[in-house]
C-alpha cells in the first residue's frame, strides 16, 4: 500500500517540472532510508544489500505499472489489475 501512496505523490509531483522531480527524488530517498532502517531493526543485517535490490526492483516494478495503467490508450480496470498484483 506504502508503494501505492508513493507512485501518487511522486506522479504528483513530476507534473510540477524539474523542482517537483527534485523533489521527489528527496522524498524516494527518505522513503528507502525508512525501508532499510525497518528492514535492518528487523535483523535482516547481513542480506540487507540484496533485499534492498530486490525491494527496489518491485518498488520500480509498480511504479512503470501503475504509469502504463494511466496512459490513454490503457484499458479500464487495468489499473486496479496493477494495483493488485
Amino acid at each position: 500500500m506504502l508503494v501505492v501512496h508513493m507512485w501518487l505523490c511522486l506522479r504528483r509531483l513530476k507534473a510540477e517540472g524539474k523542482e517537483g522531480v527534485e523533489l521527489g527524488q528527496y522524498v524516494y530517498e527518505i522513503y528507502n532510508h525508512d525501508l532499510e532502517t525497518r528492514v535492518s531493526k528487523a535483523g535482516v543485517n547481513l542480506l540487507l544489500s540484496k533485499w534492498m535490490r530486490e525491494l527496489e526492483k518491485v518498488f520500480y516494478g509498480n511504479i512503470v505499472a501503475f504509469d502504463t495503467a494511466m496512459l490513454p490508450e490503457a484499458k479500464p480496470g487495468d489499473l486496479q489489475n496493477a494495483v493488485w498484483k
